[in-house]
């Protein structure tokens, strides 16, 4: 049997590897999300989440704090010193917050949020268009890269006067 009729549409819709999918897939699984809510979060089939689900045996490992006498029912806690750690890692590599979030497989504001909360300063736009134009870069490769248009870069280039570097 092939990868697409094993996974469904994991993997021949997905830009993301199989690998990293069925990782999300289980650290969310564990976190205590069900298979719905990983399926609308990841734009995936919920059949194909509950099958992999299901196959794996990975169960719902939820990590309640103390639980309150009243009010509302208690949630997992939060593994975010992994996740803030991992965060610094991506943003010392260069990453934006778009590709933290798209990476680490959390919400953009949230990305946002750690980053404030944290003092965390990722690579903007402005500064990867640098980067990669002094590293001898071309700007199709840079437009492809950031994925935005050719003739945005050119306008970058032009508006913060950019000086090409030697070629790789």
């Amino acid at each position: 049997m092939n990868d697409v009729e094993e996974h469904g549409s994991l993997v021949a819709e997905k830009d993301i590897p199989l690998a990293t999918q069925l990782n999300l897939i289980k650290r969310r699984t564990e976190r205590g999300m069900t298979p719905s809510q990983i399926a609308r979060l990841m734009d995936l089939k919920v059949k194909d989440v509950k099958a992999l689900v299901k196959t794996n045996g990975w169960t719902a490992k939820r990590e309640v704090t103390e639980a309150p006498a009243q009010g509302r029912p208690p949630r997992p806690a939060e593994k975010t010193k992994e996740r803030t750690e991992e965060l610094r890692r991506l943003a010392k590599e260069g990453y934006s917050r778009k590709d933290i979030a798209a990476l680490l497989g959390i919400d953009r504001g949230y990305v946002d949020t750690l980053c404030r909360r944290y003092g965390i300063r990722t690579a903007s736009q402005r500064e990867r268009v640098q980067r990669l134009y002094a590293s001898g870069w071309n700007q199709q490769a840079i437009a492809d890269e950031l994925g935005v248009s050719r003739q945005r870069i050119s306008e970058m280039i032009k508006q913060y006067g950019y000086e090409k570097g030697a070629k790789p």
